[in-house]
């Protein structure tokens, strides 16, 4: 596994990481579920790519739920992006499965790892790891439902990218 440091600690240091991590992908068709604000279509606006996000809410490109199923045909994208983005779903394999139909040849997925040392301590401290976790007293807009070490979220995308066809190319 190559270790990637981002630029910077927000998202367009994270956006610069993982293009930079996997520099042969971005090319064609990408589509970013649960793009946000859209800013990796900055981060790729050098290169030769038809970049499409895909979120719950405006603005975007398409509005969709992955976790109803994403509203394009099989193998409509060249490049399928998720960051930080399947731990919010209910059924993390359906969505990841999505996500396998819907690429022609790359999926490239980011995932939270609470189990880092800093996030052991918060949670030994009774501090909440973030505002994803817990138990708010009022129902939150999203939150994580996935909770998982580095080691399950490698054996999760092992396992699922062998049934869908897929193989690993990097970590």
């Amino acid at each position: 596994m190559n270790v990637f440091v981002a630029p910077s600690r927000d998202e367009m240091g994270k956006f610069q990481a993982v293009v930079r991590a996997f520099p042969n992908v971005w090319e064609g068709f990408i589509l970013d579920v649960g793009c946000r604000s859209g800013n990796l279509r900055c981060v790729l606006q050098d290169s030769k790519v038809h970049y499409r996000g895909l979120d719950l809410f405006p603005p975007v490109d398409f509005i969709g739920d992955l976790g109803v199923g994403l509203p394009f045909g099989d193998m409509s994208f060249d490049t399928v992006v998720a960051l930080d983005v399947l731990e919010h779903t209910d059924n993390i394999y359906q969505a990841f499965g999505e996500l396998c139909r819907v690429a022609r040849k790359y999926v490239v997925i980011t995932l939270p790892n609470a189990y880092e040392v800093k996030s052991r301590i918060k949670f030994l401290l009774g501090q909440r790891l973030s505002g994803k976790y817990g138990l708010p007293l009022e129902p939150p807009n999203d939150r994580h439902r996935w909770l998982f070490s580095l080691r399950e979220a490698m054996d999760f995308t092992h396992a699922r990218v062998q049934y869908y066809g897929f193989e690993v190319a990097a970590e």
